[in-house]
């Protein structure tokens, strides 16, 4: 039987002009921002990605960290988009971004990148995989490439299934220096637990003077008891 989990990793460029543009948006700000050294979210970035390849070094496979905000998925989208540009730029490093929500799809890295509607994560979830093309997307920067939420995100209930995820995240660690995965607020969306479980490590991100502290500690604690062993909080500034 075929496993319909295998070559999921395939990449293609992103076919139509909307993804194409929203893409090289996304290129041009970075670079906008990240060439500009006085910039703070350039500092900031760029220091974040040195202290991961401190604490999480790459070997024999690459390492795997999930990001969640307790606010929006569009906090989670930013820092995520400047992470990967900056792992790529100041380590070498080949990153492959998961959106691995469930909801509000617009909002996170499909949205952004126009890649709504497109097969993604959830089809590996449900074990439809193979049933169409390479899932991953090259972007506009080389190196740093995405799987998308997918079609089936918006179609109904989903889930994620710990084999199929576990074997996902094994390939990818396996083909990246690193794996940055999007998920949704978790006190939102249970299902994100299941998710980070997975990772090397889970970034909480809170917006400065705007995060609720009360919602922030519950979302540590909740993951915390359900066998998130390495749980970090992020503060972004007020623009972030």
């Amino acid at each position: 039987m075929k496993d319909p989990n295998r070559g999921f990793l395939a990449t293609r460029g992103r076919e139509g002009d909307g993804g194409a543009k929203a893409l090289a948006a996304w290129y041009e700000r970075l670079r906008g921002i990240v060439l500009r050294n006085t910039e703070p979210a350039s500092r900031s970035f760029r220091y974040m990605s040195r202290l991961i390849e401190r604490d999480f070094p790459v070997a024999e496979k690459g390492a795997c960290l999930a990001f969640s905000s307790t606010d929006s998925d569009e906090v989670s989208t930013d820092a995520l988009l400047m992470l990967a540009y900056c792992l790529k730029s100041e380590l070498e490093s080949r990153v492959l971004l998961v959106d691995a929500r469930f909801r509000d799809l617009d909002e996170g890295l499909t949205g952004r990148l126009g890649l709504l509607d497109l097969p993604g994560f959830a089809e590996v979830m449900a074990g439809v995989a193979a049933e169409g093309p390479g899932l991953v997307h090259a972007t506009a920067v080389d190196g740093v490439d995405i799987l998308p939420a997918g079609g089936l995100a918006q179609t109904g209930p989903a889930q994620a299934d710990r084999a199929r995820l576990a074997r996902l995240l094994g390939d990818a660690r396996a083909a990246y220096g690193h794996v940055l995965v999007q998920v949704g607020p978790v006190l939102k969306d249970t299902r994100s637990v299941v998710t980070v479980a997975q990772a090397d490590a889970t970034f909480l991100l809170a917006r400065e003077n705007r995060t609720f502290m009360k919602s922030l500690d519950t979302s540590r604690q909740m993951l915390l008891s359900n066998g998130v062993k390495d749980v970090r909080v992020v503060v972004t500034g007020r623009g972030g």
